[in-house]
């Protein structure tokens, strides 16, 4: 039994994911933004896994001060974590601002799974054998690493803004590998296919268009799910040699952005700490 941590698993992949990770034993921490959605979720994932340990924290990835205090929590109860799935994605619908000025679909995609994960980062450590699993996407394509941190950008576009978050989400993982060297903790990045979920319902322009027209090819969440999956139970000899990687379809897979270089790994990672510098 392995103790696992999910944000994001009230629908889609993040739901397919925790309930086939309940299914094999595992004792589940997720993360959702309220108390309906866990009351939701739990009731789901007990339908298919009748015995599940489930435990539920109320956060808001674009609230670093919300993340700091489930992690707060988290470590109050725990004394270690297996896996880490950072699955939760936010899409934007029209480019707004946290209070600090960052863009919403960037501070939830990448700063709040930074918090997250540097404040878990002892639990991890505890762990015989962790992992850190960063849901990206093909989209990252679309992201440039010079808009990172622009406060208050009300230049991006809906599709630029989700790139970056997701461009960031690989170069975070490759930041990880740096900074947990020596450590039990390897981490991977992955692309869950073109997932057919609520996900990019409500986008605007030209990602509205395609996501209409690719919806009769996208994949169940299930499917979309079968990476993370992959990532967090195979036997680590499969994936060691692969720290760092970005994988889909379970397998190592290649990036699509010239900005995922080692002086961008570095600059991501230095940044974020001063973002986050109050709440880690």
């Amino acid at each position: 039994m392995e103790t696992i941590l999910i944000t994001g698993a009230n629908s889609g992949v993040g739901l397919a994911t925790a309930t086939a990770l309940a299914r094999q034993d595992n004792r589940l921490i997720l993360l959702v933004r309220n108390q309906q959605k866990a009351n939701e979720t739990k009731a789901k994932i007990l339908k298919a896994a009748t015995k599940a340990s489930l435990d539920f924290y109320l956060v808001d990835l674009t609230d670093l001060a919300s993340v700091k205090k489930a992690a707060d929590d988290i470590k109050g109860i725990y004394t270690s974590i297996d896996r880490l799935i950072n699955n939760a994605g936010y899409s934007p619908v029209g480019i707004t601002f946290t209070k600090d000025g960052y863009e919403k679909s960037f501070a939830a995609n990448h700063l709040g799974h930074f918090v997250l994960t540097m404040n878990l980062l002892g639990l991890l450590k505890a762990s015989v054998e962790s992992r850190v699993i960063n849901v990206s996407s093909s989209a990252h394509a679309f992201g440039k690493a010079e808009r990172f941190f622009k406060k208050n950008n009300t230049k991006l576009s809906d599709m630029q803004a989700y790139g970056d978050g997701k461009l960031a989400n690989i170069l975070f993982t490759k930041g990880l590998v740096a900074h947990t060297k020596g450590t039990s903790i390897t981490a991977y990045a992955l692309h869950p296919g073109v997932v057919k979920t609520r996900f990019g319902h409500d986008m605007n322009g030209f990602l509205k268009i395609i996501f209409t027209l690719a919806r009769p090819f996208m994949i169940s969440p299930e499917k979309g799910a079968a990476t993370s999956i992959y990532l967090a139970t195979t036997a680590i000899e499969n994936i060691k040699s692969e720290n760092g990687a970005y994988f889909e379809k379970s397998k190592p897979a290649a990036t699509s952005n010239k900005d995922i270089t080692p002086e961008n790994v570095n600059k991501l990672w230095e940044k974020s700490l001063a973002a986050a510098k109050y709440f880690i």
